[in-house]
């Protein structure tokens, strides 16, 4: 049965797109069909994470009723499947995220999972990618105004009947001033699937256009990658990762 599966923020800037990226890869290596999907319709990046900006057909194509979602949909060299949005201007005019669930429901059947990359902050978009989805991945930094803004992701997904799978905690720079995770998790209510610090190796593969479970797979952000996709997924994985700490409960959890 198809998963389709929301990755939001609430906010901009959190990495939402990484994440997207990395942990579909990932699912990809652990042997699922899956599908990363860019429903950031004014400000798509998800195209520029793979590697494939241009492509003749798009999401918004697809939205105006001019191809159906699998002519716009490319098969990435690691065997992930990328629908991109457009770039241009002119590919706003006459699109309607409203379309979005019609779309979305040509997908089910034959993928595993569908990562839905939504745009950030918590405007029409979001919100109809949100509740297109029958589940939700939320991705936040560990301050305040994104936890802030993730818990409203949580409180429409909630309200839409969309389940919340958990949060990604991303871009973590081990600052004193950061929220640490019991804090996180008191606020938003979810486990806090993974911590992913802020690491140059994230924009080494940004400017390869990989992810960056492709660019550096033996890295320990990689394996942060792995083991968020394999939580998703249901799959028994163990990451390798040496710290102590909250990540050792992560993998108690996930043995």
């Amino acid at each position: 049965m198809t998963r389709l599966v929301c990755v939001s923020s609430g906010k901009g800037g959190t990495g939402k797109t990484t994440v997207t990226s990395n942990v579909g890869a990932a699912l990809t290596q652990f042997g699922t069909d899956t599908i990363v999907l860019d429903a950031n319709l004014t400000n798509p990046n998800l195209g520029f994470h793979l590697g494939i900006p241009l492509y003749p057909k798009t999401l918004h194509d697809v939205l105006k009723g001019d191809a159906h979602i699998t002519e716009a949909m490319y098969i990435h060299n690691s065997g992930l499947r990328v629908v991109p949005a457009g770039l241009s201007i002119e590919d706003l005019v006459d699109t309607s995220p409203e379309n979005l669930s019609d779309v979305l429901l040509d997908t089910v059947g034959e993928p595993d999972f569908v990562l839905v990359d939504s745009a950030a902050g918590l405007g029409n978009e979001s919100i109809n990618a949100i509740e297109a989805s029958d589940e939700v991945l939320v991705v936040a930094n560990p301050n305040l105004p994104s936890v802030t803004d993730a818990l409203k992701t949580v409180n429409l997904a909630e309200d839409a009947g969309t389940d919340v799978l958990g949060v990604v905690l991303n871009r973590v720079k081990e600052h004193d001033s950061e929220l640490d995770v019991n804090e996180v998790e008191s606020m938003i209510g979810y486990d806090v699937l993974m911590e992913v610090p802020e690491h140059g190796k994230l924009q080494e593969a940004l400017a390869a256009k990989k992810p960056v479970v492709h660019h550096e797979p033996d890295h320990h952000v990689s394996e942060r990658f792995r083991g968020v996709a394999a939580q998703v997924a249901g799959i028994e994985y163990e990451p390798e990762i040496e710290e102590e700490g909250f990540l050792s409960r992560v993998l108690q959890r996930l043995r």
